[in-house]
């Protein structure tokens, strides 16, 4: 099936007058197109400055009622070199005399007139077919829909005409059944009703269907080739290289933390950043930016890695408003830390775990590890002053007091840390129903990484972290592993076992018993079990029981702290 013509003498021509200005692109089309709802977004966020785009497209219009609404006048006058069209989702039976049209010859008709109109002003036109709705049977295969007649009309014309084509339903098509119900859900956003809106994109959507429509205009009009770019999704943006910091999607995304920033100076937890955004997504964010009780955490990697990317996009860039941010960012930090040097999981504080001291998911050592860099003065935060290290360090040396007093005493000797402890009192404290006070198998090496930073750690220091890591070393499990087996009529289809494996490398139980120090396993029911077996499907695969993770802090980086300590 034909996606796409190339090599065109229009396209050529009108990419030669954009050479030494922005190339104009003109969006026009439907809900599915523009800002709100369509994939404009991240079609526009693709690109460098080089290439400009005017999204025209509007909710509820046809290729006929585009034009006997007056929308069409104004898209010419916009002096385009590029116009991409797409129509077909209210031209189809069923949306009303004002806006059917049929494929074989009205809707044919009203694109073949669109097209020549443009190329008349020495533009270039591009046909882009509609893209899908995301609808599956029963069985979870994908249901073709009404649009299917205009897909066709829209590639013959292409190819009758010689227009340059972008074959977004065929696209469409193989993502949906590539992705299947539920990642295909994800792209959408729920109607006003609550439902699944399986025609119109959410930011998810946005963003990946306007990458492929992005990337195919580039292959049909190559020049545009040189200010595409890749987006960049938000686990992703603090792991690329340090020139990258200083390049036009590095700074959308920037942009995008100045939105999701709330006013208290910290950001929520969980949310792709990166993703392109249309007005009412924005319109939205900027709503909660506002609000007293949206959530601000350190949870989930949440503030300080906002931070840490401000950062070296200011230092990249030197655009005062990533400093101005990354400033109220830093000030949410030193505020949220309470007197005892401890942090909550969110702040303001909420009832619940949730004001306890978070070590839990690495909370605070990710807090903590920010601090240090900006005492030590490391490359990204050399425009901080001399005041700005000194309470970061004030900072960092209150924590250290809080992870000495933390430190759990068995039987008179010292051991690890809970996953998160009494604000109040420092005991182990619960979290969720199946996180009871424990001995964190997992978090506590991240809290003796961290004391292993320290250049010159007090004899306390070196005491919570011998006595860790001879906790680490009795505590360790052999012979065994966990595997996935098979399990129809499961709902992942499979289920998470412990069987006995006399070569399986070391592992270690996510909790320990307070007391016993005997591994626990605990469902919803926050009743403790001494087998993962015991406890429901859901918490038994959606939980990770056993950890490896002190493997590397026990053959790598103790050692190589006791070799940096010999004299």
């Amino acid at each position: 099936m034909l996606r796409h013509l190339i090599a065109f003498p229009t396209l050529a021509l009108a990419l030669a007058a954009g050479a030494d200005r922005p190339i104009k692109v003109v969006l026009v089309g439907d809900s599915t197109v523009n800002d709100e709802g369509g994939w404009g977004p991240g079609f526009r966020a693709s690109f460098g400055p080089e290439i400009q785009v005017a999204n025209l497209a509007l909710n509820g219009r046809s290729s006929k009622s585009f034009r006997d609404e007056g929308a069409w006048a104004k898209v010419l006058p916009e002096k385009p070199d590029f116009v991409l069209l797409q129509f077909g989702h209210n031209d189809v039976p069923g949306k009303g005399p004002e806006r059917e049209t049929d494929p074989a010859t009205t809707y044919r008709a009203n694109l073949e007139r669109y097209v020549e109109e443009i190329r008349a002003t020495g533009a270039t036109p591009v046909l882009i077919t509609s893209i899908v709705r995301r609808n599956f049977d029963a069985q979870g295969k994908f249901k073709p829909d009404s649009l299917v007649p205009y897909a066709e009309a829209v590639r013959r014309l292409a190819v009758e005409r010689k227009v340059a084509l972008i074959d977004l339903y065929t696209l469409t098509r193989e993502q949906a059944e590539r992705l299947g119900p539920q990642g295909s859900e994800a792209l959408g956003r729920l109607d006003d009703q609550g439902k699944p809106d399986r025609t119109h994109l959410g930011p998810k959507g946005q963003t990946e269907i306007g990458t492929i429509a992005a990337k195919e205009f580039a292959r049909v009009a190559p020049a545009a080739s040189a200010s595409l770019h890749e987006l960049v999704a938000w686990r992703n943006a603090i792991r690329q290289p340090a020139a990258w910091y200083s390049g036009t999607e590095a700074s959308r995304i920037a942009d995008n933390l100045l939105l999701y920033q709330r006013d208290i100076g910290g950001w929520d937890k969980n949310i792709d950043m990166a993703l392109a955004l249309g007005p009412r997504d924005r319109a939205g964010i900027e709503k909660q930016q506002r609000d007293p009780a949206a959530h601000s955490t350190i949870d989930n990697d949440a503030t300080y890695t906002q931070l840490r990317y401000l950062a070296r996009v200011f230092t990249a860039t030197n655009q005062a408003p990533f400093q101005a941010a990354f400033r109220r960012g830093l000030e949410y930090l030193l505020k949220a830390q309470y007197p005892n040097g401890g942090w909550p999981q969110f702040y303001p504080l909420r009832d619940g775990y949730w004001s306890h001291i978070t070590y839990n998911d690495d909370a605070m050592v990710g807090v903590l590890e920010l601090l240090r860099d900006i005492a030590q003065r490391k490359p990204e935060f050399v425009f901080l002053g001399d005041a700005d290290r000194a309470r970061a360090q004030q900072a960092i040396d209150k924590a250290v007091e809080c992870i000495l007093k933390t430190q759990v005493v068995q039987d008179g000797k010292l051991t690890v840390w809970c996953a998160q402890h009494d604000e109040r009192t420092l005991a182990p404290a619960k979290a969720r129903a199946y996180e009871l006070p424990s001995l964190s198998g997992n978090e506590s090496v991240g809290i003796v990484r961290f004391l292993m930073g320290i250049e010159h750690p007090s004899p306390q220091v070196v005491r919570a972290i011998e006595a860790a890591v001879a906790w680490f070393r009795a505590s360790l499990i052999k012979g065994i592993l966990v595997k996935a087996v098979a399990a129809p009529g499961t709902p992942k289809g499979s289920d998470n076992i412990v069987i006995a494996d006399p070569a399986a490398p070391p592992l270690w139980a996510r909790f320990y018993e307070l007391g016993t120090n005997r591994p626990i396993f605990c469902g919803r029911d926050s009743i403790v079990k001494y087998s993962m077996s015991e406890i429901e499907y859901e918490r038994r695969n959606g939980y990770r029981w056993y950890v490896d993770r002190p493997a590397g802090l026990l053959d790598t980086d103790y050692p190589e702290w006791l070799r940096k300590r010999r004299p």
